[in-house]
C-alpha cells in the first residue's frame, strides 16, 4: 500500500505492506486528511515534542525518529475490513475517526504517532473497535475530517464553563482557534473577538460568528475588547496560537480575573511573572483530551452533531487540497517563522489525487 513516510526531515512517498485488523480492529481507507499543528511541532521540533510526550507519560505517541513515521490523526475513512469482535461498524460505513489503536502487544496509541501503525497519510489505516462517528447523508466526507481540530476549540469552550455573562478573545484562527469561535457563537457570547495575522484567517473568524477581528501586528485585541464589552463581563481569553509569551505580553492589559484557556502548543518556554497574575487573580488553564472525570471525548461529539445539524458550513474551513505527493509543500505551507504570510487554514490532502498541486474546492467541486 502506498503511503507518505516521514524520518530526520524527509517525506517520502512509499510502498508499505499490507495491514489485517486483528479481532478489535478496524482496516479503514482514508478519504481526507488534516495537517495538526502537533503534526508541524513533531516534524519541526521533534526532541521537544518527544520530550513532552515522554514526561506526560504519553507513551503511545512516543515514536523512534531514526525510523519511518506515517503521520495524521485527523481524518474521515471508509471502512474496509472488521475483526470478529467488532459489532458497531461494518465494510462500507464512513466514519470520522477517532485516531486510537490496541497494539498487539496490547498497549495503546495514537494512530500517526506510533512507527508501527500508520496513520492517516496512508492508503490503508487500523484503528481501534469505538469513539468513531458514522457520516450519514448529507455530511459531506471529505470535509468531515476536520471534526477532530475543531474539536480541540470545542473542548477549550466546554472547559472554560463560560456562559452569558463572559466575553471572549481567541488568539489565533487556525483550525483549533475557529473551532473555538463556532463553540462561542453556537452558545450566544458576545463579545468575540478574534486576533490573527492572517486576514484570510480573520475573514473566516467573522463568517463563523466572530463580532470583530484584529491584526495584532497593528492593534491590541483587548483594546478592541474593551470597546465591545461590559465592565462587569468577565474575560475568558482562549490562547490558539502557540505564539511564545504571548500570555505574558497580555497580562498587563487584561482585566482582573481573566482566565486564560491555553490550547496552542508553543515549543518554547515561556516567561511567566506570577507576581502579576497573583495580583489580578488571573486564571491558566491547559487544555488537551477530555477533561477531569470525563469518560469519553464529549466535545468531539458536540462538535459532530454541530456539524450534522448545519449550525457550521465545515468547506470554509479548507483552504486547499493536495495529494500525497504534496504533503511536503502543505507542510511548509501551514508552518509558521518569521515574516511568513500564511494564507492556509486547513489543507486536506485526498490519497486519490494525483502531483503536489494545492486544488481549491471549486476545482474539485467536492
Amino acid at each position: 500500500m502506498k503511503a507518505v513516510t516521514y524520518k530526520q526531515g524527509q517525506f517520502e512517498v512509499k510502498e508499505l505492506p499490507e495491514l489485517r485488523p486483528n479481532q478489535d480492529q478496524l482496516l479503514v481507507e482514508p478519504l481526507a486528511i488534516g495537517i495538526c499543528g502537533s503534526d508541524l511541532s513533531a516534524v519541526e521540533h521533534t526532541e521537544d515534542f518527544l520530550e513532552s510526550v515522554t514526561k506526560a507519560g504519553s507513551v503511545g505517541q512516543a515514536f523512534d525518529p531514526t525510523k519511518d513515521l506515517v503521520l495524521g490523526h485527523e481524518f474521515t475513512a471508509k471502512v474496509i475490513e472488521v475483526g470478529e469482535h467488532v459489532t458497531e461498524y461494518a465494510p462500507g460505513d464512513l466514519l470520522v475517526i477517532l485516531p486510537w489503536v490496541i497494539g498487539d502487544n496490547g498497549v495503546p496509541y495514537t494512530v500517526g504517532y506510533s512507527n508501527d501503525y500508520p496513520g492517516g497519510l496512508s492508503e490503508r489505516v487500523l484503528v481501534g473497535n469505538g469513539g468513531h462517528y458514522k457520516i450519514p447523508e448529507g455530511v459531506n466526507p471529505y470535509h468531515a475530517a476536520v471534526t477532530e481540530p475543531l474539536a480541540t476549540g470545542y473542548n477549550s469552550v466546554l472547559r472554560a464553563e463560560i456562559d452569558a455573562t463572559g466575553g471572549a478573545i481567541i488568539t489565533g484562527a487556525g483550525t483549533v482557534g475557529l473551532g473555538a469561535v463556532i463553540a462561542l457563537a453556537t452558545r450566544g457570547i458576545h463579545p468575540i473577538v478574534v486576533s490573527d495575522p492572517s486576514e484570510t484567517r480573520r475573514n473566516i473568524a467573522l463568517t463563523y460568528g466572530a463580532h470583530a477581528v484584529v491584526n495584532p501586528m497593528e492593534q491590541n485585541p483587548v483594546d478592541v475588547y474593551n470597546e465591545l464589552a461590559d465592565a462587569s463581563q468577565r474575560l475568558y481569553v482562549f490562547e490558539a496560537s502557540g505564539v511564545r509569551n504571548l500570555i505574558n505580553s497580555m497580562i498587563d492589559s487584561v482585566p482582573h480575573y481573566t482566565k486564560f484557556l491555553i490550547v496552542g502548543a508553543s515549543m518554547a518556554d515561556n516567561t511567566i511573572k506570577p507576581t502579576t497574575l497573583i495580583n489580578k487573580n488571573i486564571t491558566l488553564e491547559f487544555i488537551t483530551g477530555p477533561g477531569y472525570g470525563e469518560s469519553s471525548y464529549t466535545a468531539l461529539g458536540e462538535t459532530f452533531k454541530d456539524m450534522k445539524d448545519g449550525k457550521f458550513d465545515p468547506s470554509q474551513i479548507v483552504t486547499s487540497y493536495t495529494g500525497f505527493e504534496g504533503v511536503g509543500k502543505a507542510f511548509a505551507a501551514l508552518r509558521p517563522g518569521g515574516d511568513k504570510k500564511i494564507d492556509q487554514v486547513k489543507i486536506l490532502i485526498l490519497p486519490h489525487l494525483q502531483g503536489d498541486k494545492f486544488y481549491t474546492s471549486d476545482e474539485l467541486k467536492l
